[in-house]
């Protein structure tokens, strides 16, 4: 449903905030010869026309899910950024009128770094309330310097100017996998030093027992060099 989200976002940020005060009829269907011949009235055309990942933001890392003890139950693959990139365009019976349209747009979507939270809905606004809202960025290639002649020819349309809109989120990826099951026994470290025939054994903490004054990592060493000097 993300699409949907950032799709339902666009059009209320576009049709309430274009013009101060008066409400701008935004339309989401490619803008072919059918869709400007049923048009009625000015309307901001929002054509999603690429989506896609961005693979510098991926991570190999897991995310850790953990219960009310703080003890970890599950992992899953980090999420992943998508971005999705709009063709705006403007209908109206004049060039001019056009260019205004399109003009009041492009004010109102420079205005906002972010889509505003209270346009949000779902995971968008759950992010958004978490500090992490998804990324409004005007103005850009439409990921090629022929894709907006070609974007026309393609959907069979009139050509119109257009203004690309790219917007950047996160998105869950993966299934969670659950987690080993919890330690119940102490780790066991062994050292052998096989010339000597020497063998060390060094016990971890108790998992059922507070932690230690000294850390595990320090006794461990402690261990091994006492081990070696014997």
């Amino acid at each position: 449903m993300v699409i949907t989200e950032v799709d339902n976002a666009l059009v209320s940020l576009l049709s309430t905030q274009t013009y101060s005060g008066e409400r701008v009829q935004v339309d989401l269907d490619p803008p072919n010869r059918d869709w400007a011949a049923r048009r009625s009235g000015p309307v901001l055309n929002l054509f999603l026309n690429d989506v896609r990942e961005d693979t510098s933001k991926r991570s190999a890392n897991m995310i850790e899910t953990r219960n009310a003890e703080g003890l970890v139950i599950a992992r899953r693959p980090q999420e992943r950024t998508f971005m999705f990139t709009y063709a705006l365009s403007a209908w109206t019976s004049r060039a001019e009128d056009d260019h205004a349209l399109l003009s009041a747009a492009l004010l109102a979507l420079l205005r906002q770094d972010y889509l505003p939270e209270e346009l949000c809905s779902g995971p968008l606004a759950a992010l958004a309330a978490g500090g992490r809202p998804a990324i409004l960025r005007v103005g850009g290639l439409l990921f090629s310097e022929r894709l907006a002649t070609e974007l026309w020819t393609s959907v069979g349309g009139e050509y119109r100017p257009t203004v690309a809109i790219t917007v950047s989120t996160v998105i869950q990826a993966g299934l969670p996998a659950p987690a080993g099951p919890r330690q119940t026994e102490p780790p066991k470290f062994v050292f052998q030093d096989m010339p000597r025939d020497v063998v060390e054994e060094v016990h971890g903490p108790d998992p059922n027992q507070p932690p230690a004054s000294e850390g595990i990592e320090q006794r461990l060493r402690t261990r091994y060099r006492r081990a070696k000097e014997t």
